[in-house]
C-alpha cells in the first residue's frame, strides 16, 4: 500500500495548520468566549482530517478517474438555466455577507429569512413566522444564552442607534 500526497493536500494540511491554531489560541479565553472557536475548530479538523485521509490513501478506481475530473457536471448544471442559479445562490450567499456587515447579525439573520422566503413566493404565514421565528432563536440562544457579542453593524453604528 502506497501513500499518494498531492499537491492538493497542501491546502488541507495548512487548514489544519490554521484550525489547530485557533484552537489552541482560544484555549486561554474564558468559556464563553472559546465556545465558538472551540466548536468550529474542533468540526473543522475533524472533517479536515477525514479529508486529509482520504486524499492520502490510495482509493478504489471509480468512473470519475476515466475522465480526469473530479466533479462531472449534469446537462442541468450546464445550461443557462443551472449557471443562472448557481449564480443566484452566490448572489444570496455574499448579500447576506454584506447585511451581516452593514445591518449586524441580529438584523441579519431574520431580514435574510424574509427576502427568501418572498423571493420563493412561500405563503404568508411561512413568511411571516419563519423570519420571526428566527429573529426570537437568534436573539435568545446567541444573545440572551451565551451572551456573544456580535458588532451591531456600520450602518447602525454611523446611524448611533447602537
Amino acid at each position: 500500500m502506497s501513500l499518494r500526497f498531492q499537491p492538493r493536500s497542501l491546502l488541507t494540511v495548512a487548514f489544519i495548520l490554521l484550525f489547530s491554531y485557533i484552537v489552541v489560541e482560544s484555549s486561554e479565553m474564558p468559556i464563553q468566549a472559546k465556545m465558538y472557536p472551540y466548536t468550529i475548530g474542533i468540526i473543522a479538523l475533524l472533517l479536515l482530517a477525514y479529508q486529509l485521509v482520504r486524499e492520502i490513501l490510495p482509493a478504489a478506481k471509480t468512473e470519475t478517474d476515466k475522465t480526469g475530473v473530479d466533479i462531472d457536471f449534469t446537462a442541468e448544471e450546464s445550461s443557462k438555466q443551472g449557471k443562472r442559479r448557481a449564480l443566484e445562490l452566490f448572489a444570496w450567499m455574499y448579500g447576506f455577507a454584506l447585511l451581516l456587515w452593514l445591518i449586524g447579525f441580529y438584523t441579519a439573520a431574520p431580514l435574510m429569512v424574509l427576502a427568501y422566503m418572498l423571493r420563493h413566493k412561500e405563503t404568508l404565514v411561512v413568511t411571516i413566522a419563519l423570519p420571526l421565528g428566527t429573529g426570537i432563536a437568534t436573539w435568545y440562544i446567541f444573545g440572551h444564552l451565551l451572551h456573544l457579542p456580535f458588532p451591531p453593524g456600520v450602518l447602525l453604528e454611523w446611524a448611533g442607534l447602537v
